[in-house]
């Protein structure tokens, strides 16, 4: 009995044999083929999407960095109030959106911007009340890790009014008007 084996070599034959028993590369070939195939119609789409976000994204930045140069240009009247704004925030704080909102170390509190303003006590109680904030922020930053357990120590309230008790001080001898807490009906 003898082995008798034709070997073939036509293009035919030989997709015959690998379709029979195909390498992982077939295989891989194979899926690929077809995955282009049934995804092709969608990819325009995915493209738009993905082109409109980055847009979007880039949008979003544009405004940002643009609300961020606002706070940097504050005249040394408005720092006050925004201070007040944020501490009552901090104060107030509800999640660590609320708790770490602004940075104390830049925007109106960056020392370029601070090395604007007139020197004085009014200059120097905004700076540390700059530094004050900044340091009972990081401190008492693990409060309010998360928003379920978000729970502003009265320490830490009390140290927020001292450091803005002291930037009032300061803001009434300058010559500003304090901010009413509440609204004042004046009678005919």
């Amino acid at each position: 009995m003898g082995v008798s084996f034709e070997n073939d070599t036509s293009r035919g034959a030989r997709f015959r044999r690998e379709l029979r028993n195909p390498s992982m590369l077939t295989i891989f070939i194979i899926v690929a083929v077809i995955s282009i195939i049934v995804f092709a119609p969608f990819a325009p789409g995915w493209i738009s999407t993905t082109r409109e976000s980055f847009e979007a994204m880039a949008k979003k930045k544009e405004i940002m960095e643009a609300s961020m140069s606002s706070i940097t240009a504050i005249i040394p009247s408005q720092i006050s109030p925004w201070l007040a704004t944020q501490a009552d925030r901090m104060i107030n704080a509800e999640g660590p959106l609320d708790w770490q909102a602004v940075s104390f170390r830049s925007g109106a509190c960056d020392a370029d911007n601070l090395s604007q303003l007139p020197d004085g006590k009014y200059s120097t109680s905004i700076r540390v009340a700059c530094v004050e904030l900044d340091r009972i922020q990081q401190l008492y930053s693990g409060n309010c890790f998360l928003a379920s357990t978000c729970k502003v120590p009265e320490i830490a309230k009390d140290e927020i009014g001292a450091a803005m008790d002291t930037v009032w001080l300061a803001f009434s001898d300058a010559g500003f008007v304090l901010p009413y807490r509440e609204f004042e009906q004046v009678l005919p």
